[in-house]
């Protein structure tokens, strides 16, 4: 009966471990997308998504640029995040964030674009 009753308390456990490590609620990733945008990016991108005149002037991308927003695929602001770009200001973030927090990033990024 007790061996039963551990059992199921164990089978509960792992239940929930595995429930909440792979099904992390859409908003817990996208306050995770909020501070590490915050922490990595905001310096440069500016908090609203726009850098100030100076990083602007330095080529630092604005995520408000409708046409950029267009024309720029997931994929290719992914690979910014991860690899950075050669001869610009955009430092790597591969080892700092895991890939479900670029991918959040992404999508963060997306928001700074016109809304359809």
């Amino acid at each position: 009966m007790i061996s039963r009753r551990l059992a199921l308390v164990g089978t509960t456990v792992v239940t929930a471990f595995l429930a909440a490590v792979f099904f992390t609620p859409p908003q817990a990733l996208g306050a995770d997308a909020t501070t590490n945008f915050k922490k990595k990016c905001a310096a440069c991108h500016g908090k609203a998504g726009e850098p100030n005149k100076v990083f602007a002037k330095q080529g630092v991308r604005s995520f408000k640029d409708a046409e950029w927003q267009k024309a720029t695929k997931d994929a290719q602001i992914e690979e910014s995040i991860r690899k950075g770009k050669k001869g610009t200001l955009m430092t790597g973030f591969a080892k700092q964030l895991s890939d479900e927090e670029i991918t959040a990033l992404v999508a963060y990024v997306r928001k700074f674009g016109p809304q359809k």
